[in-house]
């Protein structure tokens, strides 16, 4: 039998992964105790930060296309892997993510503008998450119901 290495790419993957979901799973987590202590709590829990706010206007252009590369190659491997695998197929963060992609269509660089325009509109808000941004603003609205075919909040 074959042994199968995982490289250092798939760990990161699975990672970033990880923190996605952690980000969105706890539905009602955010507005409950504030962005920021939700970030605090996920850096605690995985171990490295959270991308936010303060730190995505410090970035370059190219780092902020890094970024969104990555976030959409989790979401494009984990998209295959359902489709390959039937027992997988789910209405998660991957699923809704693929639903809003489908409806509207963006480059990365429209991602990045999107972000960028959502932190100089809201300067309050410059510790949320970006993730939580991408799934306020572009994937939310883009979609009939939300993780687990649970109702959307408002």
């Amino acid at each position: 039998m074959e042994k199968r290495r995982v490289s250092k790419t798939w760990i990161l993957v699975a990672v970033l992964f990880c923190l996605i979901a952690c980000w969105v799973l706890p539905s009602g987590a955010a507005e409950s105790r504030g962005e920021a202590a939700v970030s605090k709590e996920l850096q605690k829990d995985i171990g490295m930060p959270v991308l936010v706010g303060s730190l995505w206007q410090k970035m370059t252009p190219d780092d902020k296309i890094a970024f969104v590369w990555g976030f959409f190659t989790v979401i494009t491997m984990e998209h295959y892997l359902m489709e390959k695998h039937p027992q997988l197929r789910t209405e998660n963060f991957s699923a809704k993510v693929m639903e809003a992609s489908r409806k509207t269509p963006k480059t990365a660089n429209e991602i990045v503008a999107l972000i960028d325009a959502y932190y100089r509109a809201n300067p309050d808000e410059i510790e949320k998450p970006v993730v939580a941004v991408l799934w306020d603003d572009m994937i939310k609205p883009n979609i009939t119901t939300g993780i687990a075919g649970r109702p959307l909040k408002p």
